[in-house]
């Protein structure tokens, strides 16, 4: 069935709308509330994953990173499905419908209006159009981006690791496509937007009071106990 240039174009306003009020929906905030706090007024403030992190353990921060990702999946996918059909789909319209279901999401993270325009940072949410759009350099980035994170307990740089090469091997793959500039310039912009959100972290890790996140806390020594029995100064049991 061929889809018009026209209902196309709805598709894809209905795509951006969607995914920018799926990203509205903040994990961290969620989270934190049934846990009977604010993330807001923990750590940093910043409701995302790395102040879970650190304020709530490995735990509640996993769940949180996980949900965060599942929003920059969930509108990807949707604009591939609604926008991947009819005349539009020779034009590589599909690839479109994710690069705008994904940039919306990471749009209404950052800045949500249920909150004011006062969202997260739009890491985790950006992983997540990364793992749609090229899941085995995404998920190669991870893991070095977590090795970096256990070795420096640099949370903002190890984001930037994580979603750098993905986005990159992403926009070398628009330039092929039809629609390349405008590909290209959308990758770039979700690129630009989330160093934006991190500006305050890169200002604190060069001043060097980047705060830390600890994903293995060392184990405390138990107090030494002298067991010894003293009897007229002289040992007679231990």
């Amino acid at each position: 069935m061929t889809i018009s240039i026209q209902m196309q174009i709805l598709a894809g306003v209905l795509v951006a709308l969607g995914a920018y009020f799926i990203g509205n929906i903040n994990s961290a905030i969620l989270i934190s509330r049934i846990k009977g706090k604010d993330i807001r007024q923990c750590g940093s403030g910043n409701p995302g994953t790395m102040n879970m992190l650190r304020s709530y353990g490995k735990i509640l921060g996993v769940l949180t990173l996980v949900l965060d990702v599942l929003k920059g999946v969930v509108p990807c996918l949707l604009g591939w499905l609604f926008m991947g059909g009819g005349e539009f789909l020779r034009l590589g319209a599909d690839r479109m419908g994710m690069y705008v279901g994904g940039f919306c999401a990471v749009l209404g993270h950052i800045y949500p209006v249920t909150m004011k325009f006062k969202g997260g940072k739009g890491a985790a949410t950006t992983i997540g159009v990364c793992l749609t759009m090229q899941p085995l350099y995404t998920l190669g980035a991870f893991a070095i981006g977590v090795a970096f994170l256990f070795i420096t307990q640099i949370g903002s740089l190890t984001s930037f690791i994580m979603m750098s090469a993905p986005l990159a091997v992403e926009s070398l793959r628009a330039t092929q496509n039809p629609l390349g500039v405008y590909c290209a310039v959308i990758l770039f912009a979700m690129y630009a937007l989330s160093l934006f959100a991190h500006r305050k972290n890169l200002v604190k890790l060069f001043s060097g009071t980047e705060g830390r996140v600890v994903l293995v806390k060392p184990k405390k020594a138990k107090p030494f106990r002298d067991r010894a029995i003293l009897f007229d100064e002289t040992i007679v049991a231990e």
